[in-house]
Parts: C-alpha cells; sequence; structure tokens
C-alpha cells in the first residue's frame, strides 16, 4: 500500500501551461467527425522542482503544414537549432526552444479519448517518432474546444479546455493542470518583468541582504519565473521564425510600397546628412579658428562667462557625435522584446535636444513680442535693486539701524567704501546697458534658436553674475574682515584661558603666558569686541543679499540640468503606452467546474516618478550631502560661499576630427540603418 501512494505521488505533478491568447479560440472541425492535430511549439521547463513542469507555449501550426514543409526530422532540427542559435544565452542555459508535443481537438470525446490513451507514436509521423527518440518529454493535450470565462474586471475571455495531458510515456490523470494565458509581447507595444521599472538585477543583487535571505536563494527555486518571463519576452519572435520556416506567415508581397520606403528614406536621408555636414564644417573652422589665433581671448572669455561656454561645448560635442550616438544606439530586432524596448528608450538624448530647442524658439518668440517691455523691466528692476535696496541699505546701516547703537566711525567708513563702489559700478552698467541691451536681447533670441533654452538660461546666470559682481565683491570685502575679526577674537580669548592651539597635532595646549602678553591681550581684544557688532550688522546685510542671488543661481542651475536629463521620450512614451514600462506581474484567477485554474498574465505599469526619479538622482549624484551644513558654517564663519551646486551636466567628449566626407557618409549610413528596422517591422 506504501509503495503505490509513493507512485501515485511520484506521478502527480504540477504542471503549468502558458498558453499565448492568440492562439484563442481552437475549434474541432465543424464539416467532419475527424479529430484536428496541432503540434506544439514553445519552451518546456522541467528543472524547478521534482515535481513542477512549465509549458511555455508559442505556436500550434497543423500536423499537416509541419509535414509538408518539413518533410524529415533533421530538416525540422535545423530549423529549430538556428532559431535558437538568437536566442539569449540566459534562455539557452534554461530551456531551447523545440517542439514540445501535439494537441488533439476533436468533438467526439470517446474517440478522441481512445486515441489519446493508446501508444505516445500513435498518429505521429516518422520525424515525429524521430524527435522521440532523441527527447524524453512529450506532452500531449486533449482539449475539447474552447469555454468563454468571466474574468470579472477583465470581462469574458475564451480558454482552451484540458481533459487529459500525458507526459512520454506517463498518462498524467492526477496532474495539477494550471493555464495561464498571456498576450505575446510585440515590438513597440509591451513586455513583461518582474522587477520593478529601473531596477536591474545587477542593481538588486548588489543590495546588502540578511543571511537569512541568502540561505533561501542558495536553495533551488520552485518556480523560476525570470526564465519563463524571459521566454514569453522572446516568444513572439520565436512564433514569427517557426511560421515564417513553415511558410505560414511568410513576408508580405509590397514591393512598391518597399521601394517608396526606401526612395524616400534616401532623399531624407542625403539631405539631413548634407546640411549636418555644413553645419559640422562651420563648427569645427569655428573651433580651430578660437582656439589657435584668440586662444587667450577664449580664455578669459571662458572666465567671463563660464557656463554659456561650457554650454556652447556640450552642445557641440552632441551635435558633432549624433551619427556616432544613433550608430551605436541602432535600434535592433532582437528576440528578447524587453531588451529591444530599453535600448530604443536611450535615444532619450534627441527628444531632450528637441524640448531644449522648442523651449528656446517659444522664448525667442517671447522676446522678440515683448523687447521694449522687456528692456523697461529690466531697467525698472535695476534701478530698484540700485536704490531701494543697496543705497537705502547702507546709508540705514551708516545711521542706527533698528535701534542698535554702532560704532559711528567704522559705520560710516564701511558705507562711504560701498556707496562709493555701488555708485561707479552702477554708472558703468547704466551706460553699457542702454547701448548694449538690446544687442543683448537679439543675442537671446539667436542664442535659443540655435542653441535651446539651456544656452539662454546659462546666458541668464553669467549675466546676472556680471551684474550682481559690485555684490559679491562687497560681500567678499566684508566677509574678509568679519572672519579675521572672530579669528582674532578666539585668539586673544585663548590668551585669557591659558590655552594655544597647535598646528601639528590640531588640538588645543596648555600654555603659560606671561604678563606682558595678557595686557597686550586685553588692550587689544576689548576694541575688537566693541566693534564686532558693527561689522556684523554689515556683513549680515551683504550676505542675505549674496545668498538670495546664490540661490537663484543654483536654481537655475538645477533648472539647466534638469532640461539636459529629463527623459522626454520615455514621458512621450508612458503616455501614449504604458504598457512599454512594466513594473512587475499578477494573474487573475478563475476555477472552472472541472478542477482547472485558468489565470491571465497582467502586467503592472511604472509610475511617472518612477521613470523621472532615476533620471533626477543623476543630477544631483555630485552634491555634497552635507552642502548645506558647509554652507551654513561659512555664513557664520564668515567664509566664501560656494556659489554653485556642481550638478552633473552631460559628459564632454573629445572633440572629432574627421573629414567632411567621412562625416557625411557617416551621417548617411546611421539614418539608413536606423530607419532599415522599421521597415521591416512595416512591411515584414
Amino acid at each position: 500500500m506504501a509503495n503505490r501512494n509513493e507512485s501515485f505521488r511520484k506521478k502527480k505533478r504540477k504542471c503549468r501551461i502558458w498558453w499565448p491568447e492568440k492562439l484563442l479560440p481552437l475549434e474541432p472541425p465543424l464539416s467532419s467527425r475527424h479529430t484536428l492535430h496541432n503540434l506544439l511549439f514553445g519552451w518546456c521547463f522541467n528543472g524547478f522542482g521534482a515535481d513542477s513542469l512549465h509549458l511555455v507555449l508559442v505556436s500550434a501550426i497543423p500536423l499537416d503544414t509541419i509535414s509538408a514543409s518539413f518533410p524529415r526530422f533533421d530538416d525540422l532540427q535545423e530549423s529549430l537549432t538556428s532559431i535558437n542559435g538568437k536566442m539569449p544565452y540566459r534562455l539557452q542555459h534554461k530551456a531551447f526552444f523545440t517542439l514540445v508535443g501535439c494537441c488533439t481537438i476533436s468533438e467526439t470525446t470517446f474517440a478522441s479519448e481512445k486515441d489519446f490513451n493508446g501508444d505516445i507514436t500513435q498518429g505521429c509521423s516518422e520525424f515525429q517518432r524521430g524527435f522521440l527518440q532523441k527527447n524524453a518529454i512529450w506532452v500531449k493535450l486533449l482539449l475539447s474546444g474552447t469555454r468563454s470565462v468571466s474574468f470579472g474586471n477583465d470581462g469574458m475571455r475564451t480558454v482552451p479546455v484540458v481533459r487529459n495531458l500525458r507526459l512520454g510515456h506517463d498518462l498524467l490523470e492526477n496532474c495539477d493542470c494550471h493555464v495561464i494565458l498571456y498576450e505575446i509581447p510585440t515590438l513597440g507595444k509591451n513586455h513583461y518583468s518582474l522587477s520593478p521599472w529601473g531596477i536591474s538585477q545587477e542593481k538588486r543583487s548588489a543590495l546588502n541582504k540578511p543571511r537569512w535571505i541568502k540561505i533561501l536563494e542558495e536553495k533551488p527555486p520552485v518556480v523560476d519565473l525570470e526564465s519563463v518571463i524571459l521566454a514569453v519576452n522572446c516568444s513572439n519572435y520565436a512564433k514569427l521564425s517557426i511560421e515564417e520556416q513553415a511558410r505560414i506567415t511568410g513576408p508580405v508581397s509590397r514591393s512598391f510600397l518597399v521601394t517608396i520606403y526606401d526612395l524616400v528614406w534616401h532623399c531624407v536621408a542625403l539631405c539631413l546628412a548634407s546640411i549636418f555636414t555644413v553645419a559640422y564644417h562651420f563648427i569645427q573652422c569655428s573651433h580651430k579658428l578660437l582656439t589657435c589665433n584668440f586662444g587667450k581671448g577664449l580664455f578669459f572669455l571662458g572666465k567671463l562667462i563660464p557656463y554659456s561656454c561650457k554650454t556652447v561645448h556640450v552642445r557641440s560635442c552632441q551635435f558633432l557625435y549624433w551619427p556616432v550616438f544613433l550608430h551605436k544606439h541602432t535600434f535592433s530586432l532582437f528576440p528578447n522584446v524587453e531588451y529591444s524596448h530599453r535600448s530604443s528608450l536611450r535615444n532619450h538624448l534627441w527628444s531632450s535636444i528637441l524640448t531644449d530647442l522648442t523651449f528656446g524658439i517659444l522664448l525667442s518668440i517671447f522676446f522678440l513680442a515683448n523687447t521694449k517691455a522687456i528692456s523697461n523691466w529690466i531697467f525698472s528692476i535695476c534701478h530698484t535693486f540700485t536704490e531701494s535696496i543697496l543705497r537705502s541699505g547702507c546709508v540705514w546701516l551708516m545711521g542706527v539701524p533698528a535701534g542698535f547703537k554702532l560704532n559711528t566711525e567704522l559705520a560710516r567708513v564701511l558705507g562711504m567704501v560701498s556707496l562709493n563702489m555701488i555708485q561707479v559700478y552702477s554708472t558703468i552698467w547704466y551706460f553699457i546697458g542702454t547701448s548694449i541691451l538690446g544687442y543683448i536681447i537679439v543675442a537671446f533670441i539667436i542664442v535659443g534658436i540655435v542653441f535651446g533654452a539651456t544656452l539662454q538660461l546659462a546666458l541668464f546666470l553669467d549675466l546676472v553674475r556680471l551684474v550682481t559682481l559690485h555684490v559679491t565683491s562687497l560681500h567678499w570685502l566684508v566677509s574678509v574682515l568679519y572672519s579675521r575679526q572672530i579669528q582674532a577674537l578666539a585668539s586673544l580669548w585663548r590668551i585669557f584661558r591659558g590655552r594655544k592651539w597647535n598646528p601639528l597635532r590640531q588640538r588645543l595646549d596648555s600654555y603659560g603666558y606671561t604678563v606682558e602678553q595678557h595686557v597686550v591681550g586685553s588692550l587689544i581684544f576689548s576694541p575688537l569686541l566693541l566693534l564686532l557688532p558693527t561689522t556684523s550688522v554689515f556683513y549680515i546685510f551683504f550676505t542675505m543679499l549674496n545668498t538670495i542671488i546664490t540661490f537663484m543661481c543654483i536654481t537655475v542651475e538645477v533648472l539647466i540640468s534638469l532640461l539636459y536629463v529629463t527623459p522626454c521620450y520615455e514621458i512621450f512614451h508612458w503616455v501614449l503606452n504604458k504598457t512599454r514600462f512594466p513594473s512587475g506581474v499578477w494573474f487573475s484567477n478563475v476555477s472552472l467546474p472541472d478542477e482547472v485554474v485558468v489565470s491571465t498574465l497582467h502586467s503592472n505599469h511604472a509610475r511617472l516618478g518612477e521613470l523621472i526619479g532615476p533620471h533626477c538622482k543623476n543630477v544631483f549624484s555630485g552634491v555634497s550631502s552635507s552642502f548645506a551644513k558647509s554652507m551654513a558654517y561659512s555664513v557664520l564663519t564668515g567664509c566664501r560661499i560656494t556659489s554653485n551646486l556642481s550638478t552633473s551636466m552631460p559628459a564632454i567628449t573629445p572633440w572629432m576630427k574627421l573629414g567632411c566626407k567621412e562625416y557625411w557618409k557617416l551621417c548617411h549610413d546611421s539614418i539608413l540603418e536606423s530607419t532599415s528596422t522599421q521597415k521591416k517591422r512595416r512591411f515584414c
């Protein structure tokens, strides 16, 4: 009795049949009472557990069609081997795409079951017998048509009715059969992924895991869903390949459309390659002119407007390398749809450039339509800032600010120095602004049309720094006075405590001072301490102004970096089709009366924050975590305040040195290569 129970448990297996929805409906023939034999192609994962079997079905081709297309078994085996050679290596390591079995469909249930329970090779052709001799796994399904089942919110679905399942020579009567319906992933539409969007397998394995999780991972998996999902993502390529070789879905004859398509794209490639080659020659000549003849002037210009020069350099490098980048990330018909989708999404550089140019053109149109109003607005802001804030603030500090009694002589000296510098600087900028402000606005319009909004923002950032240079200089002057005064007071205070700073060991040591040193220290300490409130008031005033300017510049800098890294291409595709951004899978189950569980495979979709989040993190990857702490310390001690956030910018590639003919050929070939796969998708 015990042996009988053990054999029963050995024969009972768990079978998961991953059935594509495009194979439905499978109906028996209506004109005759004969059975319909279909051969099943897919992957058979039989190594997940002692009693677990996963069948990922891809295509069901009639027996007559296969017999006509492949007269010998060796022909079919060669065809399957060639298809497997193009599959991902990770999938080949787990299972091979092969002929997994046959499916019998008939309305005559008694006759079909009699045929089903007979010899495993009954009703098979010669190449099937050859297959059985080389492969121990052969699945034989008995279907009695299809059935419409309600999946709740998913509506009615047509599912296959599996009556019996046979594995090799064993009839799995007590098999725990589970049919999972899935939509075949197609290029440009959808795919499946177990991990959340933006988290790859390498990133997940690099995380520190508890010991008990590592012990569980060392055990053999009951269900290797990653391999199954990988096979599902490659199912469309395998289906098209085997059906094309079986002469079911061969290439569609559209020679006229193909000719027109090729002709149009060749003309587009010729025009674009010629235009970009002319621009490439102009950039090369400009670069040689600036670096050879005016090297010192270019160095001075880089110090005067650093952000604008860096933005121009980045945009020029992106322009020079676009054919190389397009050739490197050419969209390919890879068997794994997930890899193809992720590879195509890497081209967000072009979407960011187009978005940048679009915003630049819109800003240029706004500047062009409101040139006079913008000029008046700029003069009004400069006048308000100079008269109402700077001069009024300095005069107020020279008196009795907020009722505080300051040192009159020191306040008058600091105030007069500040007022004189403000007057000289504002006079110079008034004459310069009235004469070149119109040209600056015209430059804003031109750079917005040619380079985009990033250069406009960079030019605005540099101009703000130049216009507020007197505020920065006054803040630097007062901060030097304040910091030296604080350091002197700290050193003198250590005299009274009997301590001395040891610079070698970076610590305070005890030290015996003489009476004369104490007297001199007291005479110097008292006036410095009494003058500290006056210096502090001026330092606080100019620090507030400089901090406001710094935060405004940091905001513009962050905005420039975000314009560079925002994945507009991914956002556009996410709005049109969220199924291209899977983030985990889930199943909706229903149980049939004959105890067969049927599920539908669904995919969660990534949220918009999951798409933008990784790119935004890269922007602040170079920002120190102690930036706020160091800035607060600099403000309190009078040290120099950091004027930029050091956000990440696109990498500056080496300057390209190619001839015009080579560059034209590179542009032409990269455009044609990028469109060749689109032609295959349209006309194959």
